[in-house]
């Protein structure tokens, strides 16, 4: 009777090894799943936040907004009651022509 019992058991134990293994490979695989969800959800929430195209909207890393400065680049600011959106866009660093920083050298003598 313990023979069998004991070669019972050491059939089993490969099964019940493979299945707590596809268990814990299923519960990471539904975590990223919903972390992944979860991060698009809050992106798309993010990106509602309407300061950077407001007029009151200054750039400046010291004040952000004069209108409601503890408001201003954060979730609370998407439901703003002062947002009114720049006619004209702003311009920034990136959109500035680039200067030419090569030194040009004359190949004559100064003579």
């Amino acid at each position: 009777m313990s023979q069998v019992l004991s070669h019972t058991m050491s059939s089993l134990l490969p099964v019940v090894f493979l299945i707590i293994i596809w268990v814990i490979l299923f519960g990471f695989m539904l975590t990223a799943v919903l972390a992944v969800r979860d991060g698009i959800r809050r992106l798309k929430r993010l990106h509602q936040i309407p300061c950077y195209r407001c007029r009151y909207y200054t750039g400046s890393y010291h004040l952000k907004c004069p209108v409601n400065p503890l408001t201003a680049c954060s979730e609370d600011a998407i439901a703003c009651q002062d947002y009114e959106l720049r006619q004209h866009p702003r311009k920034s660093q990136c959109n500035l022509p680039k200067q030419d920083s090569r030194v040009r050298y004359s190949s004559r003598q100064p003579g």
